[in-house]
């Protein structure tokens, strides 16, 4: 529940987030911080993941099945949010749909990769492996 939760608030922080102050991210004028919101996703999704993954201290299986329910509430809500696109994010242009859901598509996928990442062997994991 804890997942589902953190991703719901995720979901909630980023859609707030583009409803008022998505027009400096996304619009057709400002190329540079349009290509800088693609870019700087990355390890903003890093940052909101893979130290929960640490504190929660999951292994690989769990840390997989936790990015997949940090993911979830928000691909979910993000399928009303974009058939609704114009009258939700009334700031950014209706072109902007696509470039919008692309940009989603690319988070979502990140979050999801942050469940493949690599934990570090323990001096302890390694003389039990020997």
């Amino acid at each position: 529940m804890f997942f589902l939760t953190w991703g719901f608030l995720v979901w909630l922080g980023a859609t707030a987030l583009f409803r008022f102050l998505g027009h400096f991210f996304f619009s057709l004028e400002t190329p540079v911080l349009l290509v800088a919101s693609y870019i700087l996703v990355i390890p903003f999704i890093l940052i909101l993941t893979l130290p929960i993954y640490r504190y929660k201290q999951l292994d690989s299986y769990n840390r997989l099945k936790a990015a997949i329910l940090i993911a979830l509430p928000g691909m979910l809500l993000d399928v009303v949010s974009l058939i609704y696109f114009s009258d939700i994010f009334i700031n950014l242009d209706s072109r902007m749909d696509r470039i919008f859901g692309s940009w989603l598509l690319l988070a979502y996928s990140f979050i999801l990769l942050s469940g493949f990442t690599i934990e570090k062997q323990t001096n302890k994991d390694k003389r039990c492996q020997s």
